[in-house]
């Protein structure tokens, strides 16, 4: 382009509303130079006219009416757009390899429509199918366990009118032939570790690998995104994944720490730790190391009726606002819906103390997931980050361990102000993890 400056990255994020596109510099010489965004341009997503391109093209154009024309190395992108990852997991056992799998769907930024446990039977099947998944995630047996359950689910599979990727994350044993069962039948098939190899033991990580590997495969083909190759150069992402793996890379570098995520439609809550030694000692499942929970019935606008029922009559807005609130009375309204979305997201998302009484006396355990070694919550989203008060309803969420295992009472709470941790988890795929970590720095002030 004739012109144009060169610079080192431009990301694509897009939404199922609004696309933006974020234009960053410094991050291929760091640490010899400083990582910075350059600017950001924000349209309306354009799947539903059939062509992505059309909003992209409109976000870059605003973004360079104030930039001047650019040049970037790489062009990546993070989509939630066209449904997003919609996803069905298939597992042995509730609280056990479904559950693995469970956590690998969401982890890796999927919309989980359906899951089972068990052998499936006609009735899972056609819930299969009103769900449309663009992958299936097929688990079962732990290594050396049961091989018959995980066979018989892909030979059922193979009944499904649909063709969707299949990602095997099951007993090693029979990977092949399952394999050669589903790929028989038409499927494209991508095999991966167990996501539950012991008892007490998940190895999830592999499989979020696999699973964004096949999202970029999937979305490609999406109504409205075929085209999205003629923009994109590098990889495409679950936005939710993208999040996430932003995350973790903070976390190294920080420590503990949540990411709270509130969309219009849905309260995505992220969490990296290993919890406190004290509560390990009493918990009684596993948990992963990094964790997403996605809660659809929370949002300020698609489920916004949802989220002011959970408020108290008195406090609970007038009106509903729209999609992008511009009067005060709408802001003021929306920000309220953020913030019981936050509160709500956050205590489901964390563990809770239960008791039981034993033959010799009460026994106090822990389940689920223990947030109280998180010294730093984070808000991302544009609920939190552009609406008034996001610090504050970050801050209703923290108190340790009472019922819920919550951050303490003294963590820091910080706004991920220029809307770049979706940005940074594709970018971690291109540039060092440093020069990565600055952008979030800057953006929460640490």
């Amino acid at each position: 382009m004739m012109g144009a400056r060169s610079i080192d990255a431009l990301v694509a994020e897009i939404g199922s509303t609004t696309t933006v596109v974020s234009a960053f510099d410094g991050l291929s010489g760091w640490p010899d130079t400083t990582p910075a965004l350059l600017g950001q341009g924000v349209a309306p997503t354009s799947v539903a006219e059939g062509d992505v391109g059309i909003g992209l093209a409109a976000a870059r154009e605003a973004l360079e009416a104030t930039t001047g024309p650019l040049e970037p190395g790489v062009t990546l992108a993070t989509s939630s757009a066209a449904g997003g990852l919609r996803m069905t997991v298939h597992g042995l056992t509730h609280k056990m390899t479904a559950m693995a799998a469970r956590e690998a769907a969401l982890g890796a930024g999927g919309v989980l429509e359906y899951q089972t446990a068990g052998r499936l039977r006609e009735h899972d099947l056609k819930e299969i199918e009103e769900a449309r998944p663009g992958l299936i995630l097929l688990a079962g047996g732990v290594e050396g366990g049961d091989t018959e359950v995980v066979l018989h689910n892909a030979r059922r599979l193979t009944e499904l009118a649909a063709r969707p990727i299949v990602v095997y994350a099951g007993n090693s044993a029979v990977a092949a032939e399952a394999r050669i069962t589903l790929e028989a039948a038409g499927f494209v098939v991508r095999v991966t570790d167990n996501v539950y190899p012991a008892v007490d033991e998940l190895d999830i990580v592999p499989a979020r690998h696999v699973i964004h590997d096949a999202f970029e495969e999937h979305i490609t083909h999406a109504p409205g995104m075929e085209r999205i190759g003629e923009y994109v150069s590098g990889r495409i992402l679950p936005t939710p994944g993208a999040v996430l793996i932003a995350a973790e890379l903070l976390a190294d570098e920080l420590g503990d720490l949540v990411v709270v995520d509130v969309g219009g439609a849905t309260s995505d809550v992220h969490s990296v730790t290993d919890g406190s030694p004290e509560i390990a000692a009493i918990s009684t499942d596993p948990q992963p190391h990094a964790k997403r929970t996605v809660e659809g019935d929370l949002g300020t606008y698609v489920s916004a009726a949802h989220t002011a029922a959970l408020i108290g009559e008195g406090e609970r807005p007038g009106h509903l606002p729209p999609a992008i609130p511009f009067t005060p009375a709408d802001i003021e309204a929306a920000a309220l819906l953020a913030r019981a979305a936050t509160v709500t997201a956050m205590t489901r998302h964390a563990g809770r103390f239960a008791h039981l009484y034993m033959p010799k006396g009460r026994q106090t355990v822990a389940h689920g997931r223990d947030l109280t070694a998180c010294r730093l919550v984070i808000g991302t989203g544009g609920a939190l980050v552009r609406l008034p008060g996001g610090e504050a309803a970050l801050a209703a969420t923290l108190g340790g361990p009472g019922e819920y295992l919550l951050p303490p009472a003294d963590a820091r709470v910080a706004l991920d102000r220029d809307y770049v941790f979706a940005c940074c988890g594709a970018l971690a795929s291109r540039f060092a993890p440093g020069a990565v970590v600055a952008l979030m720095r800057a953006s929460i002030g640490a």
